[in-house]
């Protein structure tokens, strides 16, 4: 590690005549560059459960714990064979808008993946607390596969943006993630841009990418006892507010 540039003044990311000009951190809700245009951030290294009531866990006698390691990290546990299982957040509060950024990041793994597992993680709809199929972008590792794909779903129809992001190995992290320009979805594989869709379109269905209010989640669906280790996720969006 080189050496910190040290901001004995702090840094403020807004002009000084809003409220948090003269405030020594940056504003995290606003960036000055757009007027109106507010960033929502939601990110978690697992260091803690926090609010148990903000998640739902689907599975039969399924769990959701923390469990050792550096860093923090959470550990998700099927409840029996081929039982699906996720863990999504409760409130839907995240959505893709054209002309406005958005960044995903995740590092999971799973402990086997070589068999007919099923592991995906990323944004899927949800509405007071019930998660749906019909809409979502996920990296998805298809049973009888080791290969990492982004998938794309608008009204239950299902179209894969990009194959062979990365390949999965048993028991090792991936890090992954995506950020969309407004324009353009650029799609990263341990810091490496590996795909760019082009100018995808948005919007309630027939599109590329979906405009439904969307939570986090990651789940997978063993064949035996395999369980996902999550280290963080990260999803933070654009909006105005």
């Amino acid at each position: 590690m080189g050496y910190p540039t040290n901001l004995t003044f702090g840094i403020a990311t807004v002009p000084q005549q809003q409220p948090l000009g003269l405030y020594p951190l940056p504003d995290p809700f606003h960036t000055s560059a757009n007027s109106g245009l507010d960033v929502y951030t939601y990110s978690n290294d697992f260091t803690d459960l926090g609010n148990v009531a903000s998640r739902v866990i689907t599975g039969t006698s399924s769990t959701f714990a923390l469990t050792d390691g550096i860093g923090g990290y959470g550990l998700l546990t099927p409840g029996g064979t081929t039982t699906a299982t996720t863990c999504y957040r409760y409130a839907a509060s995240f959505q893709l808008t054209a002309g406005q950024d958005f960044w995903y990041l995740n590092r999971i793994k799973a402990s086997a993946v070589t068999g007919n597992q099923v592991v995906q993680f990323g944004l899927i709809k949800s509405s007071g607390g019930t998660s749906s199929t019909t809409d979502s972008l996920l990296f998805v590792k298809a049973a009888g596969s080791t290969s990492l794909n982004l998938v794309s779903t608008v009204g239950s129809t299902a179209t894969t943006l990009v194959t062979g992001i990365t390949t999965m190995a048993n028991d090792t992290f991936i890090d992954v993630g995506f950020y969309f320009n407004g324009a353009d979805l650029l799609v990263y594989s341990s810091d490496a841009l590996v795909a760019r869709v082009t100018a995808p379109t948005i919007g309630a269905s027939g599109t590329t990418l979906t405009n439904a209010l969307m939570t986090t989640m990651f789940g997978i669906t063993p064949v035996a006892t395999e369980t996902l280790t999550i280290d963080y996720e990260f999803s933070a969006m654009e909006t105005t507010r």
